[in-house]
């Protein structure tokens, strides 16, 4: 019996050379820094380029007290900057030149700040010491548990409830669950909690809103009223506004039915801790600015929230220095490279908002100069091909962004809509669309409102075509309720 042996040859793994050419997308870190500062607020500018001087030991910022000295120089300051900052051995002695400018104007601006009088020190401080904050949602509660448990145990149970109300004055953690996780009894929780739902203001520490609405009711001695039995027993049916199943189940006329609501439940608070928390307001700080000089719009970008930047002398006079190391004029050329793209994405940056904003300007000029102006349909794709642009870096642009204009404050984001063209050519956008289905809503019959499907046939008697799930959508952005929640059961 012979063997038939497998050549050890066709067992062996072989090694080739070849060559594949393949496309890929290499996106470097600066692009990526330009694409980050494109859609930046400008709340948020500043603390980014404090970041970036951070982590770039050549860069430093000129202290606020000094800029005010060359303001109306800044632009071309900026300009000069971008321009200047190169990494060749040749351009160093540019930069050095650059450096001394910005220390000799410097030196012949500084200023001895004035003294104030001990009468204007007097007055300050008393300013200073006069501003107070209203309390907040949980230091209102926490003063009230204090005046309402003489016990430090029960105290103690009160400020842990307090702890878990959130800002709309709910508390939606399970009372097993906070009980388990700080070693309560339950049945002495509960105690505290019920005493807790009598604090101004009404309603809080409820679990729901509708439990929050009868704790209200409660409150306001309306626990015997119909209003009460209304929200306890018929609270989805409220909601859907199933006025005559209620009726038929309670047995009473839709004026009862009407007046409970009207005068007991609208004056209700469906969030009662929102009154008393503390809200931090969003300031709206535009990024341009449109202002009319007679017939036309000036553009001007907001420069000022980025601080401004300097080249740190001493690595420039290392550079020089015959005696330092190659490694070290190598770590300095490439933060100078990140330097000089870091001041011209923020160029970038304020020239593709001052693009977008003069292109605003001119094709919607009646919206913000006549006061019935009306907004010019206007889609992305369209601004990108006028300014030859990706409609992304439009996208980006515009995010979270704000233009003053002398019709007010607006959001870039908001120029950019739907548009429809109505039977007659003509371009309309769809916040015209919003205005002619709140037009129609508002002419009609509340005891028998229209449908989606009918407001769209309306639209389409008019010339705009739009259909029924558009005009659903657009519905409710308009915060209108469907056509049940709409009805009336009786002329009022």
């Amino acid at each position: 019996m012979s063997t038939v042996g497998i050549p050890s040859s066709s067992l062996q793994m072989q090694q080739k050379q070849g060559m594949n050419l393949t496309q890929r997308l290499m996106m470097s870190t600066h692009m990526q820094q330009a694409i980050h500062l494109l859609q930046l607020p400008i709340l948020e500018l500043e603390p980014f380029i404090e970041e970036q001087v951070v982590s770039n030991p050549l860069l430093d910022i000129i202290p606020i007290e000094k800029e005010g000295a060359f303001i109306e120089e800044r632009t071309s300051a900026s300009e000069k900057m971008e321009k200047e900052i190169t990494i060749d051995d040749r351009d160093l002695a540019i930069l050095n030149r650059l450096d001394e400018d910005y220390r000799e104007h410097f030196a012949g601006s500084e200023t001895t700040p004035m003294k104030r009088s001990s009468e204007e020190e007097k007055l300050k401080s008393y300013l200073e010491n006069s501003i107070c904050a209203d309390p907040s949602l949980l230091e209102k509660l926490h003063q009230q548990a204090i005046d309402t448990f003489n016990n430090q145990q029960e105290l103690a149970i009160a400020d842990i409830l307090i702890g878990y109300i959130d800002a709309n004055g709910f508390l939606k953690t399970p009372l097993q669950e906070i009980c388990l996780l700080h070693n309560l009894e339950e049945s002495a929780v509960k105690d505290i909690l019920r005493e807790m739902q009598e604090f101004e203001p009404y309603g809080i520490a409820a679990a729901s809103i509708q439990e929050s609405l009868l704790i209200q009711l409660r409150c306001l001695h309306k626990e015997g009223k119909l209003a009460y039995r209304l929200i306890k027993d018929y609270y989805n049916e409220l909601l859907h506004n199933h006025i005559p199943l209620i009726q038929k189940q309670l047995k009473c006329s839709f004026s009862e039915i009407q007046e409970a609501i009207e005068k007991d439940i609208a004056k209700l608070d469906l969030h009662p801790g929102t009154h008393f928390s503390a809200q931090t307001s969003q300031v709206l700080i535009p990024d341009v600015t449109l202002r009319q000089e007679g017939e036309k719009l000036i553009v001007d970008v907001d420069r000022d929230r980025a601080p401004t930047l300097k080249i740190n002398r001493k690595y420039l006079r290392l550079l020089n220095d015959s005696s330092t190391s190659n490694e070290t004029k190598q770590f300095i050329k490439r933060h100078l490279f990140s330097a000089r793209w870091l001041v011209r994405n923020l160029q970038q940056r304020y020239s593709t908002i001052e693009r977008i904003a003069e292109f605003l300007a001119v094709n919607q000029y009646e919206f913000f100069t006549q006061p019935d102006g009306q907004l010019k349909p206007l889609t992305m794709k369209t601004i990108a091909d006028a300014l030859e642009l990706h409609e992304s870096t439009i996208a980006r642009t515009v995010s979270n962004k704000y233009i003053n204009s002398p019709k007010g404050i607006f959001s870039l984001r908001s120029f950019f809509t739907t548009k429809y063209t109505s039977e007659e050519g003509e371009d309309l956008s769809a916040k015209t669309v919003k205005e002619a289905i709140l037009e129609i809503i508002s002419g009609e019959n509340k005891l028998r409102p229209f449908s989606d499907e009918k407001i769209s046939e309306f639209l389409k008697s008019k010339g705009i075509t739009c259909a029924r799930r558009t005009v659903a959508k657009y519905r409710q952005a308009l915060d209108l309720g469907n056509t049940q929640q709409r009805k009336k059961f009786h002329q009022s």
